[in-house]
């Protein structure tokens, strides 16, 4: 028989790991990342492994196992960020998504 806590953790484990697919699959619809799928389905994979290592056997090692669970959701972010930010060149003088920064207002040099 499996134990309680064993289960439960299982259960709350699988819960995370649907709903972390699922922000990721609606937030990549709504700013306009090609695949959604694709990247919901990384992070389902790449989550739903590291919680089935962990489950598995009784010595992991958690560095190695946050390297695993954290590289769906961060290769997904810097997906993201290019989508938002685009190739637009870097402006040195500026922040990005600076409240100051309207279109067509010069920068004083």
């Amino acid at each position: 028989m499996i134990p309680l806590q064993g289960l439960a953790v299982a259960v709350v484990g699988i819960a995370i790991v649907f709903g972390c697919a699922a922000a990721v699959y609606r937030d990549a619809s709504r700013i306009g990342v090609s695949r959604p799928g694709l990247w919901g389905g990384l992070v389902f994979a790449t989550c739903g492994s590291g919680l089935g290592i962990y489950l598995a056997p009784p010595d992991v090692p958690i560095p190695g196992l946050l390297v695993i669970v954290l590289a769906g959701p961060a290769l997904y972010l810097f997906e993201r960020d290019d989508t938002k930010h685009g190739d637009e060149a870097a402006d040195p003088h500026a922040l990005p998504d600076d409240p100051g920064d309207a279109p067509g207002e010069g920068h004083d040099e």
